[in-house]
């Protein structure tokens, strides 16, 4: 069942059109990824699903209701660089922001605790915000979000602030909230949406070039590679010739060949016996996973030469 049904939505500002045409469908309890370089729409979408500002054309609907002040009290939201009373404590915070959603005094009390425990605030309950680390901010930031049982939480660069640690700390919340609601994360930092998101929509120069699951897309868009890497750029040079005429498409880049992974298993004995026969040193060989960042170049790249 799709939580969130975006139907060609259009934002301009003045002489610039924000999003050109936009439909996504987001189905309930998944971590969805929206990818993009800078510029490219993220946050004017996430700003339209929030309320924050009205599409020029097209409809949202969260929950089967179109977005409005009402629908607003459905979701959470967490901006990229949030703020907060630095002498406040977590409890406080939440506290404050369960009475600005309207929560009845005995859910704040039976709610706040839970949420402190679920981003691992407990032992950092009464501590002041301004005492925080980076990671212990985002993931207090969520638990705001969250804190009135949206029906989708909307997060805008959650983790790209973040040192090492501070990023697997809320990669780790965010790929648990799929239990408990609807996440939709922005983000440019392929590798972190390539670890949570169940799927992805890559969006440019505010247009979707591509929506598909994290599992489907790989095995389609991308491909896995064998690296060869041998003695000189010389002999990757005159492999990669003498392969190119027995139709083995390889790529060379210094003194290493690139070929898709299946090409080398489906030709393997071929390509080993022409570097032997050669008599050229091979240095080793080693397999590189299809990933996200493949797919995003790929896509982002076609897009700008259009």
């Amino acid at each position: 069942m799709a939580i969130i049904d975006i139907h060609t939505v259009t934002k301009k500002y003045a002489s610039v059109t924000a999003l050109r045409s936009v439909s996504l469908s987001i189905p309930e309890h998944t971590v969805f990824g929206l990818l993009g370089p800078n510029g490219a729409g993220k946050t004017t979408l996430i700003r339209l699903l929030t309320n924050l500002m009205k599409p020029t054309s097209g409809e949202i609907h969260i929950d089967g209701n179109p977005v409005s002040r009402q629908t607003a009290q459905q979701v959470g939201y967490l901006a990229q660089m949030p703020t907060y009373y630095r002498w406040m404590s977590a409890y406080e915070l939440l506290e404050f922001s369960g009475k600005l959603y309207g929560m009845s005094e005995s859910q704040r009390k039976d709610r706040i605790p839970f949420m402190l425990e679920l981003c691992g605030l407990s032992a950092a309950t009464q501590r002041k915000i301004g005492e925080f680390s980076g990671g212990m901010r985002q993931r207090l930031g969520i638990a705001q979000a969250i804190l009135h049982e949206p029906k989708a939480v909307f997060l805008d660069e959650p983790a790209s602030a973040l040192d090492p640690q501070g990023r697997k700390e809320v990669l780790s919340l965010i790929d648990a909230l799929r239990a408990h609601t609807t996440v939709l994360m922005s983000s440019h930092i392929l590798d972190d949406v390539q670890r949570v998101c169940d799927e992805v929509a890559i969006i440019n120069h505010g247009e979707i070039v591509l929506q598909e699951r994290m599992d489907t897309l790989l095995e389609t868009h991308a491909q896995s590679l064998v690296h060869c890497q041998f003695a000189s750029e010389k002999d990757a040079l005159e492999a990669a010739q003498l392969l190119h005429r027995y139709d083995i498409g390889a790529t060379q880049e210094y003194e290493k060949l690139m070929l898709p992974a299946a090409l080398y298993e489906e030709k393997q004995q071929e390509i080993l016996s022409l570097i032997a026969a050669n008599q050229w040193q091979l240095k080793g060989l080693s397999y590189q996973k299809a990933t996200l960042e493949d797919v995003f170049l790929h896509h982002t790249q076609e897009a700008n030469h259009v």
